[in-house]
């Protein structure tokens, strides 16, 4: 009999040892989380909801769009690894749709994707980006991180991505950038931190950025600017830097930016240049220097940059701008794509301001022709002003005094290009040209050179010699004019100047 019941016993216990396995798998399967399709998120609960193009299959998709909602997902969540079940996406993109429902970069998900190229995240809650968060990504090409609160970059917060070449990190609450935050970013080229709070920039904060070409660091409240600022810059193109707090620009600030071709520093609060502050900007073509306060600028300051060839100067409280500020870049200024802007000072209509009836006739930009036929200063001679008023309404009742030469004019040069260069005149400018003219102010080109007065304490030999020129000089000039000129426009010009021959003799 108990050779009967040993095996019956055995196999008893061989079927409780089995189902104690099976309960085991069971509790084991309970804890760990089931990997699902990203792409394929039934559970309306999900603090993540992802749309993927073209395909939601298993590794098919290459650009997702993710949402984060229901406020909160923590480093730990299960959710971050089921990106693994797309391991080919190339564009991905995170928009948080509650506050504080991210607060931290997802490393995670980003070692996961070897294939990444494009990576945003925006909205979200992340105040710091710790040091190495990015770091060794060798994929990302371009990585935008806007409207995130992010407050500090640390150390080496962007680290060796070789093939990172768009960086952005606009609309956020950055205060300061330290040194070595860029870092081992080869092909960086190019850098936005457009509206943020930057106050400070440290020495050689962009010392690794060696092939960066543009750099935006306009809307923050950066007021000193050194030379060491930007070390490591020798090949930036592009630097914006308006609506900041800049006063003072010393000498030799841009120094270190040997191939800058742009400078823009509009809307600051500059009201002093050194005489040297553009040396060494010898490949500069571009300077914008509107909405600041100048009164004066030294003798010399263009010596540095004879390669300028668009300039504003709109809106400053400038009061003399003579050619010998202009000499050494005025030729520059005759050519097609070139631009200088005016407007908005407080110039008194002198023999300084004569030569602008010469560039008139001798530029080819139609921008240049345009802003002198519309340069308004201040005349304060009674005696003419009665006349001018009156010619003035003629010649806008006639469409313009200038309008057939340039018609003629435009066919007659080729067209050029100029790539680089960023067509962002103000967006103001239009409305400002066109504020209607006080009592005493004057379209410039619409009075004769030889009744611009010159004042006598401040002449120089250049102002004698070509803004005050003799009767012979001035008959020969208004010939040259007539001379440019067809015959529509020559009658006009010949009522016009007229009576004011008479006044003069």
């Amino acid at each position: 009999m108990r050779a009967h019941r040993f095996p019956a016993t055995l196999l008893l216990l061989l079927f409780a040892i089995e189902a104690l396995d099976a309960n085991r798998r069971k509790q084991k399967e309970k804890t760990l989380p089931a990997i699902i399709n990203i792409c394929d998120i039934n559970d309306r609960d999900s603090k993540v909801h992802c749309y993927c193009e073209h395909s939601q299959d298993i590794n098919e998709a290459e650009k997702t769009e993710c949402w984060v909602f229901n406020g909160g997902m923590l480093k730990t969540d299960p959710l971050w690894t089921s990106f693994t079940s797309q391991i080919n996406i190339q564009t991905l993109a995170f928009n948080v749709r509650a506050d504080g429902g991210l607060d931290f970069v997802p490393t995670k998900v980003l070692l996961y994707l070897r294939k990444l190229k494009n990576f945003s995240i925006k909205y979200s809650s992340i105040p710091k980006i710790e040091t190495n968060t990015f770091v060794n990504l060798t994929s990302i090409q371009e990585m935008t991180l806007t409207k995130n609160k992010i407050a500090i970059l640390g150390k080496y917060s962007f680290s060796n991505m070789p093939n990172l070449t768009v960086l952005t990190l606009d609309e956020n609450r950055i205060t300061e950038l330290v040194t070595d935050t860029f870092y081992e970013l080869p092909a960086l080229q190019k850098l936005y931190l457009t509206n943020n709070n930057i106050t400070v920039i440290q020495d050689g904060a962009f010392g690794h950025l060696v092939n960066l070409l543009e750099l935006e660091l306009d809307r923050n409240n950066i007021s000193e600017l050194r030379k060491e600022c930007f070390d490591g810059l020798a090949n930036l193109k592009r630097l914006d830097l308006r609506r900041n707090k800049l006063a003072v620009l010393k000498s030799f600030t841009f120094t270190e930016l040997w191939n800058l071709q742009e400078l823009l520093l509009d809307y600051n609060e500059i009201y002093i240049l050194g005489q040297r502050t553009f040396d060494g900007l010898s490949q500069l073509r571009k300077l914008s220097l509107s909405h600041n306060k100048l009164v004066t600028l030294v003798a010399g300051l263009f010596e540095g940059v004879r390669g300028l060839s668009a300039l504003d100067l709109r809106f400053n409280k400038l009061q003399r701008f003579t050619f010998d500020n202009l000499r050494p870049i005025y030729d520059n200024l005759k050519n097609k794509n070139s631009f200088i802007f005016l407007e908005g000072n407080e110039f008194e209509c002198d023999c300084h301001l004569a030569w602008m009836h010469r560039l008139r006739h001798e530029a080819k930009s139609v921008k240049v022709r345009t802003s002198l036929e519309n340069f308004v200063c201040k005349f304060n001679n009674p005696a003419l002003n009665s006349h001018f008023a009156y010619f003035e309404r003629s010649v806008i009742s006639s469409n313009n005094l200038f309008e057939a030469d340039d018609k003629r004019d435009i066919k007659d040069y080729p067209e050029t290009s100029d790539d680089f260069f960023h067509e962002e005149i103000d967006d103001n400018y239009v409305e400002e040209s066109k504020l209607a003219k006080k009592e005493n102010e004057r379209t410039l080109l619409q009075i004769p050179v030889e009744l611009l007065p010159c004042p006598q304490d401040v002449k120089t030999v250049t102002d004698r010699t070509y803004t005050y020129p003799s009767q012979n000089e001035a008959k020969d000039y208004r010939n040259l004019i007539l001379a440019s000129m067809s015959t529509t426009v020559g009658v006009h010009l010949c009522v016009f100047l007229f009576p004011l021959l008479l006044l003069i003799g």
